[in-house]
């Protein structure tokens, strides 16, 4: 067997060797329709934008002919390992999970599926720069689609971009990831010095009620942490109150370097997610300054008869806290959600 471009053999080894990332270093930046860098993407956003986008690359077309949306939409959810669960819950393991002799991917570039090469990536598409980078973005999918995690796409033309991306904590690339929230999970003991950190701040500056180590340990059963390579990026909580059939938010807090990137959504849909997975409906908060972001997000200011009478007892009213809430649509996605409260 031979293989036609790098390309083809990067995706076809890092299927084989089932692995978690594929780093692959281009000649540009992935940019948005701002000219802006798009630093995350799900692998349903890149699907989509290369859909989206077909007609400007033929590798893009070809991935679209052999990704139909009817499978990709049956697929709905990526497992922690880049496995596929069908709608019985038992686990794709034959197309999009594959077993193959030197990779999976397009059989010379016609667009058909084929079990023996990797994604291929050559003729025109090397004017990748005038299409936006589509066929990169496309094997980008491709991999995920067949179990690596994550596809790191660096631009070449940065000095250090490779040092840059493994050892600075946000990178400098494009990450495609299989893995929709991006490292979110709940806390462990471990965490508490990250979760401190990130809290500090905005306890020192009033945004957010001191809690000394003792307290966070004792709520930290109730923390979710975003990690991305081994530091903890994002915190939040959600206490339930199961007998009203609600839930708090509090304490999120966002990594300095990481703001403006979308973070914060992201932990708020997940926790949206894990209270209706609770068969929560309902979510509400106490702000004294933030009130602005969780408007724009669905909430909606409200008296504090809608607080739960044990947690109102402990509301300190010398801190004027304003009170939202927000109501919970049962959660269709079919996105699986760790639901386990200790």
């Amino acid at each position: 067997m031979t293989f036609d471009s790098t390309y083809e053999v990067a995706t076809a080894c890092a299927l084989a060797l089932g692995a978690e990332k594929l780093i692959c270093i281009i000649d540009g930046p992935i940019l948005d329709e701002s000219s802006r860098l798009i630093r995350f993407l799900t692998l349903q956003d890149a699907d989509m934008l290369v859909r989206r986008r077909a007609e400007q690359s033929e590798t893009a077309a070809n991935y679209v002919k052999a990704v139909s949306q009817e499978d990709f939409n049956r697929l709905g959810y990526h497992g922690s390992n880049g496995s596929l669960p069908s709608q019985n819950g038992d686990v794709y393991s034959q197309r999009y999970n594959p077993t193959f002799q030197n990779g999976i991917g397009f059989d010379n570039g016609n667009g058909l599926w084929s079990s023996e090469q990797g994604f291929a990536i050559g003729g025109q598409e090397k004017l990748s720069r005038s299409n936006g980078y589509l066929s990169e973005l496309a094997a980008a999918a491709f991999v995920c689609r067949g179990g690596v995690q994550r596809v790191h796409l660096l631009d070449g033309t940065i000095g250090g971009v490779l040092l840059k991306e493994l050892f600075q904590r946000d990178g400098v690339g494009t990450m495609v990831a299989s893995d929709l929230y991006e490292g979110a999970r709940m806390a462990r003991v471990s965490d508490v010095p990250g979760i401190k950190q990130l809290l500090q701040p905005l306890e020192e500056s009033g945004t957010l009620i001191r809690r000394t180590e003792e307290e966070l340990v004792k709520a930290l059963h109730s923390f979710i942490i975003v990690e991305r390579e081994g530091h903890i990026i994002a915190c939040a909580a959600l206490f339930p109150y199961f007998e009203e059939k609600c839930g708090e938010v509090a304490a999120i807090a966002v990594s300095p370097d990481c703001r403006g990137q979308g973070q914060g959504d992201k932990l708020l849909d997940y926790i949206e997610k894990k209270a209706s997975s609770l068969g929560l409906q309902m979510l509400f908060l106490l702000t004294t300054r933030t009130a602005d972001w969780f408007v724009r997000r669905g909430f909606s200011e409200c008296s504090i008869d809608h607080i739960p009478e044990e947690r109102r007892k402990k509301i300190n009213l010398a801190r004027r806290s304003k009170y939202y809430m927000k109501k919970l649509l049962p959660d269709k996605s079919g996105i699986r959600i760790d639901c386990t409260f200790a």
